[in-house]
């Protein structure tokens, strides 16, 4: 199976395979006693990354922490990954991992979802508010940067912390909308604190703002969508009150209200609940 891997700021394919003693940090175990000496190269980025895949511990949280190890996401629901951290040339990275559709009519589609998270992260870079793109494991599995840190939402915060990072909050999202992308994800726990500094995480609903002619109403909705949520942080989460003109931007329109009640009450249910 070609395995894809991030060099120099572009995906590339490896189509070389695993070999039989890569062991599951990616170093090599001895050979058989009295086996014939067989010269091997040295295994690729993409075959570690491809044996630590296979070999991915998993343990619970501890204390909030995401440590190396830790399993962050089980995959409940429609088009939902396993999450998990594993290691990398020694490094601790996530992986996000969609095989349980390999063979089911929703594979395709998981597969979009793997090229398009990878696509977003590549285009933000070394923006340090998000993770860096590392590989594409597999057709239906992909690695980014391990961020460290709580959540936002499980985090233990003080009066004087929360004020400071819900203008932190603010302010890299309205980062994020100049880099011509939104979000369209933001909750406490696509968030993470990264010594103290939010980092925003799980980039698969993101979408890059149109620039086109005529679509600048569309673009002002959806920076509006990602604020209104960065709000509902800081009112919700962090129990902080809005100023005015923050509070009307929580201000929607009786339609879009009823549009998203059906989505939110009838709709996205049902998916999660879906089986496979």
């Amino acid at each position: 199976m070609p395995v894809f891997t991030r060099q120099d700021s572009s995906l590339r394919k490896a189509n070389h395979e695993l070999e039989a003693g890569l062991g599951a940090h990616g170093e090599t175990r001895p050979a058989t006693v009295g086996a014939p000496a067989v010269d091997r190269a040295e295994p690729t980025r993409a075959e570690k990354a491809r044996a630590a895949l296979r070999a991915a511990p998993r343990v619970a949280r501890i204390d909030g922490e995401q440590a190396p190890g830790e399993f962050l996401q089980r995959a409940k629901g429609f088009l939902k990954a396993e999450v998990y951290i594993t290691y990398l040339n020694g490094q601790p990275v996530v992986c996000k991992d969609y095989r349980r559709y390999a063979g089911t009519p929703a594979a395709l589609m998981a597969r979009w979802l793997v090229r398009h998270e990878l696509k977003m992260l590549e285009r933000l870079g070394d923006w340090t508010h998000a993770p860096r793109a590392v590989a594409r494991l597999s057709p239906l599995s992909l690695a980014m940067e391990y961020i460290p840190g709580p959540l936002l939402s499980d985090a233990a915060l003080d009066d004087v912390t929360d004020a400071r990072l819900s203008q932190q909050l603010i302010l890299v999202v309205q980062q994020l909308h100049q880099r011509q992308m939104a979000h369209n994800d933001i909750r406490g726990s696509n968030v993470v604190l990264r010594d103290g500094v939010p980092v925003l995480i799980d980039f698969t609903s993101a979408v890059r703002l149109p620039r086109l002619p005529g679509t600048a109403t569309l673009a002002r909705m959806m920076r509006r969508f990602d604020l209104r949520h960065s709000l509902k942080l800081k009112q919700r989460t962090l129990g902080l009150p809005l100023s005015t003109r923050e509070a009307r931007l929580l201000i929607r329109s009786g339609r879009l209200n009823r549009a998203l009640r059906v989505w939110k009450k009838g709709i996205l249910p049902r998916l999660k609940g879906r089986k496979h």
